[in-house]
């Protein structure tokens, strides 16, 4: 259909597994860690204000960073205005697919098998989508998911994008909680302060060179 259907099925297969096996030891005491390098330090991943990497569920060797109010895991008493969880997942080198066609992308999303990966599941019909905003050259799209959350606890609604950082597809997914669940307003608000962060660390360096 797309030429980056396939290539984003493999992906989106990873983030589900990765997503889901490796939440468990969430809580644990962790030194507050703004930031966390993937993939080697190819990719870095960066949190915003008053979140912190929750670096015992992370796995950067497979470009997969949680992220979590700093409270929850370092014991500071620095509460975000948005409370809620994050997962970033970095693809492999060459596996961009969102700037070359985000209205494409975005028609993918919209579609079954589109659905089926926006699933914790991968079973589209306990998905049901809200939205999509193109925004800082990310596709971002609002859906609720019927199925068991990834961690127990966070609202069933989330907001997740997906965008290019140095030639990888990289997929950003927020949740509230269930008992304090986000807005529409703030889950988005949330979601981008989190891609606003990648893309500010990840810019290209330049370096000056004076003559």
């Amino acid at each position: 259909m797309f030429g980056f259907v396939s290539k984003y099925i493999v992906f989106g297969a990873t983030l589900l597994v990765a997503g889901c096996a490796e939440l468990g030891s969430l809580g644990a005491p962790t030194p507050p860690t703004p930031a966390i390098a993937l993939f080697g330090g190819d990719v870095i991943a960066a949190v915003p204000e008053g979140y912190c990497i929750e670096t015992k569920a992370s796995k950067p060797r497979t470009g997969f960073a949680v992220m979590v109010a700093c409270e929850v895991i370092a014991g500071v008493n620095d509460r975000p205005r948005l409370n809620g969880f994050a997962i970033v997942q970095v693809g492999e080198a060459g596996s961009a697919a969102v700037a070359s066609d985000p209205n494409a992308f975005q028609a993918f999303l919209g579609t079954t098998a589109g659905e089926n990966l926006l699933s914790v599941n991968g079973n589209a019909g306990t998905v049901t989508v809200s939205g999509f905003k193109q925004t800082s050259g990310a596709v971002t799209v609002q859906f609720t998911d019927e199925a068991a959350p990834p961690v127990s606890g966070l609202q069933t609604t989330e907001w997740r994008a997906f965008v290019d950082v140095k030639g990888r597809l990289t997929t950003i997914a927020v949740r509230g909680l269930a008992g304090m669940p986000l807005s529409a307003s703030e889950g988005q608000a949330l979601l981008e302060s989190v891609l606003r962060s990648m893309l500010a660390i990840n810019q290209p360096q330049v370096v000056s060179i004076e003559t």
